[in-house]
């Protein structure tokens, strides 16, 4: 039977008087009867005054104290087990009327704006967004824009995204970058740079050589003859002057003794791209011990990077002891911008000033022979980001004796200046190229009828088009070029509400919303031409059609972001640096490790993706994601050289899942210490879905003590005899104090590690010497709100996956939130259960669930 509009309008206002209803006897007497006693409004036990929620409104402030008082009585907690319990009957009753009260509630207050908020683009889909609109890959524009907010965690979510003229101006900062990297400024393609790059031949480089942080090497020994360290005499007169003398120009082996600090860089200086675009760089590279002036074999894989010295890492390089091996990446770089070389697993020491002489000190060293480049590699000229705005038009000299205004420039080699208004044009020696065609209006009106659905990621009315030629137009008028007409209504079309907002109408998706929302779910992006494809021929609604572009955009590079940002938000791990681990207590600790943390989870999940793993891997598996630094953290054999790879376990290990992974125990942590109740708070929020209460704000936070002296559980045993805390701690403590067994880093550890007290402590593998003591012993035991008890992280892990449809539970409602921009709320939660249904056969498995989540009704509607 279908139900008329009149007849659904009748039917909301009817659900809408039952929701502001009195509340029934029935529900009433339950609440008198069976929990007033310890929640009238004397005794609010919890915080919770039923006497005053009888009485309120069923407003939006009112509803999450009935949803709270449902799940307990649901869950067997109200009334309490010493209470005297209702029967079935009773409870069974009771919960019917709330939960068809409350769903009837919401249901009506969706009815003005649906279910999920109008939301923008945050930060990391706008830059996404004009990578893919102008096929500008290495496009950064992230930073330039303000943190975005964050509600229930993640920043996809309505709540936390408003815009401020803060954020529009930088906004349209942004939008000028991009256009300004997109734009050509002549009619040749760029010559192509193809050059080998030596260290010794970059000015920073040579400062580390006559520090004594590098040492020229021939044919594996160290070569005096080239330069020796000079005596401080000698440096006081400044490095020009000896560069003169003895290191201009050194084409040959540099040997390297430190990581990059901001006190030093091995920046390859001599080579900036003019033009942005891909990269060719290849290199020689190997490791080695140095033993006071001799080169003698490493005892590991030691590993290399090379950064762009605005942007960090661009990769990750073996240099395998005394075997020079060649690497070669592809890589995007901007214009302007510099490589830098890092012999990244080594420690930041000044080996110089610690010995005096490089060839008095004893060091591990990465040595680089070479370095080529070659690029940018074009496809086509003038490039597809030109040619996305300004098509097949060709650039033509411009007259700088005319009255028009000319286009603006940055000189080569230059980067954009931070103020375009301040800056100046003149160039009387060179040329200007431009587009000026013969009919501007015309020739704008084609562009943007082409550009305009594009970046809208919908079909474009006529007179939408209009008004953005009414810009062009009006920018001729005031004597501007051509190119900077259509820079006014590009920049404009990159800022406006149809760009920055995704449009979502009330009710189903059509199939361009729908295709937005799958685009920035799977690739944070906007869609395709398959996708807008799809759309315009109205099929993305059919379930085997969306099925079937799930599967393609999984398989696209372009899922590493959903990967990615995921991970970040749902496990906390974009907080990963908010914290720095003390260097005395955790001397282990490295940056190339730190990069490490995060690559294991992703990797992690991107193995479930892809394999459909069960959804009780989170909590356990037989395999990690490793490589040599996270194995040697870990304490396990057999693992060499950077790359991530799977690694199967044995019985017995202490690792498996993602509880026990190192950027999961960091994020959990802070630099100095762990506490059992952040740790178990963010299992319960994150991976069991059941989020404790706030504490409260008389009660002050637990600190652990670092001297050695006390132990967290004391503190703890102390904190939880207060009666106003115990009933919370009592389920946020256990996973808490099973975690214990982990440091601030994720390594092992028996014994705590203390700065006064305690015994000697032998160095940990990455770590040169130590400052620390081994403090009391850790005790992971802890018991269950239902009495099951457990003796350590292994035995709370098989407990946990006794409830592993929870478990699929808080998934499916993670990626829901994600997905949609909306936590899945009360009124969600029977088709949440019947996406549980739906892949229960898979044992949960993540890739179902995946799918089951895009072809919900939560997913398809707003």
């Amino acid at each position: 039977m279908k139900l008329s509009a009149s007849g659904l309008i009748s039917g909301l206002a009817m659900i809408a008087g039952l929701a502001n209803a009195e509340v029934s006897q029935t529900t009433r007497e339950f609440i008198e009867n069976r929990c007033a006693d310890c929640h009238d409004s004397e005794t609010k036990k919890g915080g919770l005054d039923l006497d005053a929620l009888l009485h309120e409104p069923l407003d939006e402030k009112a509803f999450p104290k009935w949803v709270r008082l449902h799940d307990l009585v649901r869950d067997g907690e109200m009334p309490p087990k010493k209470k005297a319990q209702p029967t079935e009957v009773e409870r069974t009753t009771f919960l019917g009327e709330v939960n068809g009260t409350l769903v009837a509630n919401e249901l009506s207050r969706r009815t003005a704006n649906g279910r999920s908020t109008f939301r923008r683009l945050n930060r990391t889909e706008y830059e996404n967004t004009l990578r893919d609109l102008f096929d500008l890959p290495g496009l950064a524009v992230r930073d330039m824009l303000p943190e975005d907010g964050r509600a229930d965690g993640y920043d996809k979510v309505g709540a936390g995204l408003d815009l401020s003229h803060v954020q529009l101006s930088k906004y349209l900062e942004a939008a000028d970058n991009a256009l300004t990297t997109a734009i050509v400024t002549q009619p040749e393609r760029p010559p192509l740079f193809k050059d080998r790059l030596y260290p010794g031949d970059q000015y920073l480089i040579k400062i580390a050589l006559t520090g004594g942080d590098a040492v020229c090497l021939k044919d594996f020994q160290y070569d005096p003859s080239v330069i020796s360290d000079p005596p401080r005499e000698k440096l006081s007169k400044g490095l020009r002057e000896f560069e003169q003398e003895k290191l201009f120009p050194y084409r040959g082996t540099v040997g390297i003794f430190r990581h990059d600090d901001d006190a030093f860089h091995a920046d390859f200086a001599r080579f900036a791209p003019i033009q942005a675009g891909f990269y060719r760089l290849r290199m020689s590279i190997w490791s080695f011990h140095w033993e006071k002036g001799q080169v003698q074999p490493s005892p590991q894989t030691e590993v290399a990077s090379l950064n762009a010295a605005d942007r960090g890492v661009l990769g990750y390089f073996d240099a395998p002891s005394l075997k020079p091996t060649e690497h070669e990446t592809i890589v995007w770089l901007n214009r302007g911008e510099h490589l830098v070389f890092n012999a990244a697993s080594l420690v930041p020491r000044r080996v110089g000033e610690e010995k005096g002489r490089a060839a008095e000190a004893t060091s591990q060293g990465i040595a680089i022979d070479w370095l080529d480049v070659e690029g940018p590699l074009l496809d086509a000229w003038p490039t597809a980001a030109h040619r996305r705005l300004f098509g097949d038009l060709p650039l033509t000299q411009f007259d700088k004796k005319s009255e028009i205004k000319p286009p603006r420039r940055i000189p080569q080699g230059q980067r954009p200046p931070a103020s375009w208004p301040n800056y100046k044009f003149d160039y009387p020696n060179q040329p200007i190229w431009t587009i000026t065609p013969t009919a501007p209006e015309q020739e704008a009106e084609k562009l943007l009828r082409d550009f305009l659905p594009r970046a809208f990621r919908r079909p474009v009315a006529a007179e939408e088009v209009a008004r953005y030629v009414g810009l062009v137009r009006d920018r001729l008028a005031a004597k501007v070029s051509f190119e900077e007409a259509m820079r006014t209504a590009y920049q404009a079309t990159l800022c406006s509400p149809d760009f920055l907002f995704l449009h979502e109408p009330r009710g189903p998706l059509e199939d361009h919303a729908l295709a937005s929302r799958l685009s920035y779910f799977l690739w944070n992006s906007s869609p395709d031409a398959e996708l807008t494809g799809l759309a315009d021929a109205g099929k993305l609604r059919d379930l085997a059609t969306l099925r079937a572009q799930t599967e393609r955009m999984l398989k696209d590079p372009k899922a590493d972001r959903f990967v990615a940002d995921f991970t970040d938000q749902w496990l906390d791990l974009r907080e990963l640096d908010l914290t720095s681990p003390d260097k005395k207590l955790y001397p282990e600790f490295h940056p190339i490790l730190r990069d490490a943390m995060p690559a294991e989870t992703r990797a992690f999940f991107r193995e479930m993706l892809t394999h459909n793993l069960p959804v009780r891997s989170v909590v356990h598996s037989d395999f990690a994601m490793l490589n040599q630094r996270l194995a040697e953290l870990y304490g396990i054999e057999g693992v060499s050289g950077n790359e991530v790879r799977k690694v199967s376990l044995g019985n017995g290990s202490q690792r498996g899942g993602l509880l026990t992974q190192a950027a999961v125990l960091k994020v959990t942590a802070n630099g100095t210490t762990t506490s059992p109740v952040k740790r178990g708070a963010w299992v319960m929020r994150k991976i069991m879905g059941l989020p404790p209460q706030p504490p409260p704000p008389t009660v002050p936070a637990v600190e652990p003590d670092i001297s050695g002296i006390t132990t967290i559980r004391e503190q703890l045993e102390k904190h939880r005899s207060d009666p106003a805390c115990a009933g919370c701690h009592a389920k946020i403590d256990p996973a808490g104090l099973a975690l214990e067994s982990f440091d601030v880093i994720g390594g092992w550890r028996d014994r705590y590690r203390s700065v006064e007290k305690g015994d000697k402590a032998t160095v940990p593998s990455g770590a040169r010497n130590i400052s620390f003591k081994l403090g009391p012993a850790v005790d992971p035991s802890g018991t269950l709100p239902d009495g099951r008890a457990f003796a350590n992280i292994a035995e709370l892990e098989h407990l946990l996956l006794t409830n592993e449809r929870q478990l699929a539970r808080n998934f499916a409602g993670q990626l829901l939130t994600y997905a949609t921009g909306a936590t899945p709320s009360f009124a969600d939660r029977a088709e949440v259960e019947r996406i549980l249904d739906q892949t229960q056969k898979t044992s949960y498995g993540v890739r179902s669930l995946v799918d089951a989540v895009i072809q919900s009704p939560l997913f398809l509607n707003k």
